[in-house]
């Protein structure tokens, strides 16, 4: 096992690619679009890389006429793909307007979701043994059978080996049943050191409590050392180390342009100060700010902030 100091990557994700075409009036009355690459996962991955984390990527993206700008936009925030495999049929897409930015309206389409490729034949402990954290979500356990097998291998082997896992339940009806995502999430809850609920609607569906600290309490009895509760607007509360803090969202005169993807924005900047040495504390007000500056700026991968825009000073080391 590689000690962590000389890993490679502070962040592997396992996760889905998509096609997004974004706009600012209603869908179905847009006659242009823009397109970007795309997805809860690529977003993640793309915002700690913009900060300045060394990140790879595994997934799948399909030989289609897209295959070629979602690649360009990944490489061009920084991720490694050597491990994104191509794959035959298409890739995800969905359309989101921002004409209402406080709210988001999704239409996704996913024939012959390239991320049915996704299998556990990717994941070797080799990978894992060179990255600080692994980071995966419900959405690509959504997809099939063999995706659930992927992550919980990369999960098993991250916590065999000592590296630290951080999941996203991300709860997604749309794509499959509440007893589906519970069973997903159970069988890979022993293995994970960070998670991420929302609450508190999420959180009720999921483990049967509204109130954040009552989710911290729950997952602290489940072994989960850091509890990240994402409560929208309001911030989030972070449990860690038998303390348990709120943190405000910051007000700011500038418009909210679009809240699309805005959470996993805030995954990203966590997950690149916690691989950076900050304590979960301190994570979570950096996360905030990078939460803030995507959802000013708008949609697309280009909003996200990078080194440059945002700073920060350590105050402790991580966990």
């Amino acid at each position: 096992m590689k000690p962590t100091q000389v890993r490679d990557y502070d962040l592997l994700v396992i996760g889905e690619c998509y096609v997004e075409f974004r706009c600012d009036v209603d869908i179905s009355l847009c006659g242009s679009f823009e397109k970007d690459a795309g997805g809860a996962d690529a977003v993640v991955a793309a915002t700690a890389a913009r900060l300045g984390s060394g990140v790879s990527f595994i997934s799948a993206i399909a030989r289609d006429p897209f295959n070629g700008l979602i690649r360009e936009r990944l490489l061009a925030q920084g991720i490694n793909i050597d491990h994104v495999v191509t794959s035959g049929g298409y890739n995800g897409i969905y359309i989101a307007s921002s004409r209402f930015p406080e709210q988001r309206e999704y239409l996704f389409h996913r024939p012959g979701s390239a991320a049915n490729e996704i299998s556990p034949a990717l994941i070797y402990d080799d990978l894992i043994d060179n990255c600080k954290i692994v980071y995966a979500s419900s959405e690509l356990q959504s997809v099939s059978r063999p995706t659930r097998h992927t992550i919980f291998k990369a999960m098993e082997s991250a916590h065999r080996n000592k590296t630290m896992v951080a999941y996203d339940p991300n709860l997604r009806l749309q794509r499959w049943s509440l007893d589906e995502s519970k069973e997903a999430l159970w069988s890979v809850l022993p293995f994970v050191d960070v998670i991420f609920p929302s609450a508190p609607d999420e959180s009720k569906a999921l483990f049967g409590y509204e109130r954040p600290t009552d989710v911290v309490g729950f997952l602290w009895d489940r072994n989960v050392q850091i509890v990240v509760v994402k409560t929208g607007a309001g911030g989030c509360v972070v449990g860690y180390d038998g303390k348990v803090e709120e943190f405000s969202q910051e007000e700011t005169q500038e418009a909210f342009r679009s809240v699309t993807l805005i959470g996993s924005a805030f995954i990203g900047g966590f997950l690149h100060c916690i691989a950076r040495g900050h304590d979960p504390f301190t994570a979570a007000r950096f996360a905030n700010a990078v939460a803030l500056f995507k959802g000013t700026r708008g949609g697309g991968l280009d909003s996200l902030p990078t080194a440059d825009d945002l700073k920060i000073e350590p105050t402790s080391q991580r966990p």
